[in-house]
């Protein structure tokens, strides 16, 4: 599950491009994305929405090849124009012959974008960014966890996000996601892709335990039983139901 993102606060001030090394365009962007730079009237938008769609298909590639190399000019940027106002600007993310999938969201204050492998097309990719209100790297990983456990059904308290890459884990047991986290400035974001497989399976979970809450009251009810009457036989019995 070959998933990457990237979230670029706009007013932070590593952004400004006066305060970039005079080469660096140079070293980072390939003819083509210098061209669109050019030609652009909001260099500062199409600039940043280019360098974490780079970082965005950079991290899914290095989910599949840990021995992976981040050079920026190798990963071939193409975008549509992007939203003269907050939007969704897509694309796709060219490197050694593999091709990624590239959505990037914009809005007044980040540029926030996401890259999956093509054969990841077909799962359905959660994503989201807010403002991180204590240590980043945990924001980002808490932010995870409630929205992924939020999505599957399970409760966002027993979920976990750990390791690098990172790696969703809820009581003990590893969920098969892919997860990516990042943060920059006053953000922090992450994406996730969701299989079909995944989906169901989790689907069928909630409902399984659902049932067996409902079959518990129902019964405890015909019974007459008081919940946590340790004394009473039936209750013992329902534990274990």
């Amino acid at each position: 599950m070959s998933v990457g993102n990237d979230v670029v606060d706009l007013a932070d001030p590593e952004t400004r491009l006066s305060g970039l090394h005079p080469r660096w365009g140079e070293r980072v962007f390939c003819s083509a994305e210098r061209k669109a730079l050019e030609a652009s009237r909001s260099p500062h938008r199409l600039h940043w929405a280019l360098w974490a769609a780079k970082e965005s298909a950079y991290k899914a590639r290095k989910r599949r090849e840990p021995e992976a190399v981040f050079s920026p000019k190798e990963f071939e940027v193409e975008l549509s124009p992007l939203p003269t106002a907050g939007g969704v600007a897509v694309g796709r993310v060219f490197h050694r012959g593999d091709v990624f999938a590239l959505e990037v969201r914009l809005d007044g204050a980040s540029v926030h974008a996401v890259a999956t492998s093509e054969d990841e097309t077909g799962a359905r990719v959660l994503r989201k960014v807010e403002r991180a209100l204590c240590d980043p790297g945990v924001a980002a990983r808490r932010l995870a966890a409630t929205t992924i456990g939020s999505a599957l059904g399970l409760d966002p308290a027993g979920l976990r996000i750990v390791r690098r890459p990172p790696v969703a884990m809820h009581r003990g047991r590893r969920i098969e996601v892919g997860v990516s986290l990042s943060h920059h400035g006053r953000f922090v974001a992450f994406a996730c892709t969701l299989t079909d497989s995944a989906r169901r399976l989790y689907a069928v979970r909630a409902l399984t335990t659902r049932s067996t809450s409902q079959s518990r009251t129902r019964l405890r009810d015909r019974l007459g039983v008081c919940p946590g009457s340790g004394s009473n036989r039936h209750e013992l019995a329902l534990t274990t139901f």
